[in-house]
């Protein structure tokens, strides 16, 4: 017998589904592929579930499941955080990562790579964690494929030390970003930390974060444009510290590059469902401030990237 708690929440899953139904129309009406998971995860029942095993570019999203492979390793001991990683010039990548610049050294801590490929979504960081952390994209592959979890994600090997970053779902994305928080040691905090202070505040769900104090979002977004298609991508989990309920969701989008209203219309889906799904996890308006649009120059991977 449902009690008044329960059926307080179950209207407002029912207001949650109908105001993101609404922006997966409005997606969907300028030929967006749309992509969308929310989960409670008190009970990892879904709440909204649309396309959830979809494949799309990835874009940097797939960082988050190379993450991941790392952290089994951290705690196998057969990688460290403190171990000193080197690498050539031509394995940089253009990007917003500290690696990424031109100058940049070519030899940093493991710790100092992971964090700068989750926290600054560093390129040059990721190529270093497979090429030279994990044995390169085919091993990457071959780990995931002992997932089906991960069914759907995939890097894309050019050749013996090369690789685009491939393909994933809603569903696999989310997956992979609650296997990096699902147990607490240093190493989970240490990609909380990375997550939850990353560099895109003025981009997607972040966006939309009204200021307070009781509500925590790690995330990790994607971004490309490509001939095949604009890729805007958003991975989190939000964690109301007053009620202690989590709530995770994977928004993914491509808009067709023809059409040149699609991606406006992709970056303003990832705000308003970011913003309904964080006012659902309890985050009370009142107190945001206005937010910039990205900046496409920064933000923005201009072709498909070859890392």
């Amino acid at each position: 017998m449902l009690n008044q708690d329960n059926l307080t929440q179950i209207i407002r899953e029912i207001a949650l589904r109908h105001l993101v139904d609404g922006s997966i129309k409005n997606d969907e009406a300028q030929q967006i592929v749309t992509g969308v998971q929310i989960m409670d995860l008190r009970d990892n029942h879904l709440i909204v579930n649309h396309n959830q095993d979809t494949e799309q570019f990835a874009a940097s999203i797939n960082k988050l499941p190379v993450a991941w492979l790392v952290l089994q390793d951290l705690r196998a001991g057969t990688l460290s955080l403190n171990q000193t990683m080197t690498w050539l010039p031509s394995d940089v990548r253009a990007g917003n990562g500290v690696y990424d610049q031109p100058g940049a050294p070519t030899t940093a801590s493991l710790g100092d790579v992971l964090f700068d490929m989750l926290n600054r979504s560093g390129n040059t960081a990721v190529r270093i964690s497979v090429n030279y952390a994990l044995g390169g994209a085919a091993a990457v592959n071959a780990r995931w494929a002992q997932y089906p979890q991960l069914s759907h994600t995939y890097l894309q090997p050019l050749d013996a030390n090369r690789f685009y970053l491939g393909n994933s779902t809603p569903h696999d994305s989310l997956w992979a970003l609650k296997q990096l928080m699902a147990t607490t040691d240093q190493y989970s905090s240490f990609m909380k930390n990375a997550l939850a202070t990353n560099i895109y505040t003025d981009y997607g769900v972040r966006s939309q974060l009204a200021g307070n104090g009781w509500i925590v979002l790690v995330n990790k977004v994607g971004i490309l444009d490509d001939s095949t298609g604009d890729n805007r991508h958003d991975v989190g989990i939000i964690y109301n510290t007053n009620t202690h309920r989590s709530f995770g969701y994977s928004f993914m989008t491509t808009s067709p590059e023809e059409n040149p209203a699609a991606t406006p219309q992709a970056e303003q889906s990832l705000k308003d469902m970011g913003r309904y799904t964080l006012r659902f996890a309890g985050d009370k308006p009142g107190s945001m401030q206005p937010f910039a649009a990205p900046n496409a120059a920064t933000l923005h991977e201009h072709h498909k990237m070859l890392y």
